[in-house]
């Protein structure tokens, strides 16, 4: 005697829905993870010299954000199946991806607009008329860099709008400007050194006779390498002024972070 067992056609279209949830929910969650993964492999690849600056940003401005925007309506997809399809499941699972790629488009606007209202320039100085010149212990790293940009201040221009970068970082950046301290040069330098030692920098030169010191700042992520000299001279009014000079090694805009270091490198020294 046999038995035939048949399953209603409510029911087996219930099955077929959430297995089809299932699987588009696992597209989902290889989405959200590829997403941020391609950013990672961008930085941490040119970091490691696994690949050139050309090819790291071509992933930052091509697949990756390509990535991300495909994310959101298959997200949305994801989330809509996970309420309307019960029992009602994965719905952490779709806000969550669809939070990621927003907030990750949002990132790269932020960025993106704050590369368009900066000019594209990369060397900031406290003096623009005498500027602080580096000495040959950070020029021979700087020169084993593929692409180096050049220390040469007097003349430079950018590359988009050919202006001096002297009058473009004056025009951004009206307060960066030279610190005058009413503590003689040895006593200003001894606190410049903890200073710029406090700031994580790795230091290249510390010539107390001179009242110079050259560093150079790492990233995290790419590992950029910015370069940073710092001068301490007497004042003609007495005290002493320093001047600091930041400079990144490759790339056409520092996005600001030149200017933010010799900042937070001043305020660090006016408060030691």
């Amino acid at each position: 005697m046999t038995t035939d067992i048949t399953v209603p056609p409510q029911k087996d279209r219930g099955i077929k829905r959430r297995e089809i949830r299932k699987w588009w929910l696992r597209l989902t969650l290889g989405l959200t993870i590829l997403g941020p993964l391609i950013f990672a492999v961008a930085a941490l690849g040119y970091k490691l010299g696994l690949m050139d600056l050309g090819a790291a940003f071509g992933l930052n401005r091509g697949l990756g954000p390509k990535v991300l925007m495909a994310s959101i309506p298959v997200a949305a997809i994801a989330l809509m199946m996970a309420i309307l399809i019960q029992p009602r499941k994965g719905y952490v699972v779709g806000i969550i991806a669809l939070l990621v790629p927003v907030l990750g488009l949002g990132k790269l606007g932020a960025v993106k607009k704050t590369a368009d209202k900066l000019p594209l320039i990369h060397d900031i100085t406290t003096d623009t008329q005498d500027v602080p010149k580096f000495t040959d212990a950070i020029l021979t790293e700087r020169a084993k860099t593929d692409g180096v940009n050049p220390v040469v201040y007097a003349g430079k221009t950018d590359l988009r709008e050919k202006k001096l970068v002297s009058a473009l970082q004056t025009r951004a950046y009206p307060e960066i400007s030279s610190l005058v301290l009413s503590e003689e040069p040895k006593v200003v330098y001894g606190k410049a050194e903890a200073a710029a030692s406090s700031m994580g920098w790795d230091i290249v030169t510390a010539d107390a006779e001179a009242g110079l010191i050259e560093a150079t700042d790492t990233t995290f992520w790419y590992g950029f390498k910015d370069d940073v000299v710092i001068r301490i001279r007497p004042s003609e009014g007495g005290g002493t002024v320093v001047d600091m000079r930041s400079i990144s090694r490759v790339g056409q805009s520092d996005l600001g972070k030149n200017a933010d270091r010799i900042r937070s490198f001043m305020a660090k020294l006016k408060e030691g």
